[in-house]
């Protein structure tokens, strides 16, 4: 039911996986959920990353799953690339839009376990192929999970957003060749000073 290409049949199916505490920790159900974090329907996608999320919550001084548990869904995060993590930014901006529930730390709890997180979203930030929302949902998360790591490459990118306005300041008669990558300045801004004030 979980991978039918029916919605009903794949909420139906989410909700019957997650209605047992023993079945939220077979291995097989880890799997199947890390494999449909590029669900279609954003709801569900939801609740697919929450539920990814939970298996690194800590309840007080103690993480809310066992040791094996935790390692065998970092082991599938671990194999996460750049689909998976388009699809964490889509999620990302239809969470801050108010369109769908999740926690503020999940994709925190997620993207600290993807090992090449920080150079997949920094190259992410820097393709200018790739919608402009998605790069700004890349560089925000690159500050709200903290990776220090992208902080060079992310200046260089505003330096080089920065100069190519300038330069088109200076020369009115110049194409604004990528002229909307200027919108992205702000969020840089803001990002590299929460970065700086990280380290």
């Amino acid at each position: 039911m979980f991978v039918s290409p029916h919605i009903e049949e794949r909420r139906r199916g989410f909700a019957i996986l997650f209605g047992s505490e023993v079945v939220r920790r077979s291995l097989l159900t880890i799997q199947l959920l890390a494999s449909r974090v590029d669900e279609p329907d954003f709801n569900l996608r939801a609740q697919i990353v929450q539920a990814l999320a939970d298996y690194f919550e800590l309840r007080g001084l103690e993480y809310r799953y066992p040791v094996e548990v935790r390692v065998a869904a970092a082991s599938h995060l671990r194999k996460f690339e750049r689909p998976q993590l388009i699809a964490l930014l889509e999620l990302h901006q239809e969470a801050r839009a108010g369109r769908v529930r999740l926690t503020a730390d999940a994709l925190s709890r997620l993207l600290e376990r993807v090992p090449n997180a920080a150079t997949h979203l920094t190259r992410l930030a820097g393709e200018r192929g790739l919608a402009l929302h998605l790069r700004r949902e890349a560089i925000e998360l690159i500050g709200h999970v903290g990776f220090t790591e992208a902080q060079n490459a992310l200046a260089g990118l505003e330096t080089r957003i920065s100069g190519r306005r300038a330069g088109q300041l200076a020369m009115t008669f110049a194409p604004s060749d990528h002229a909307d990558e200027q919108q992205l300045l702000p969020v840089l801004r803001a990002t590299l000073q929460i970065l700086s004030e990280t380290e």
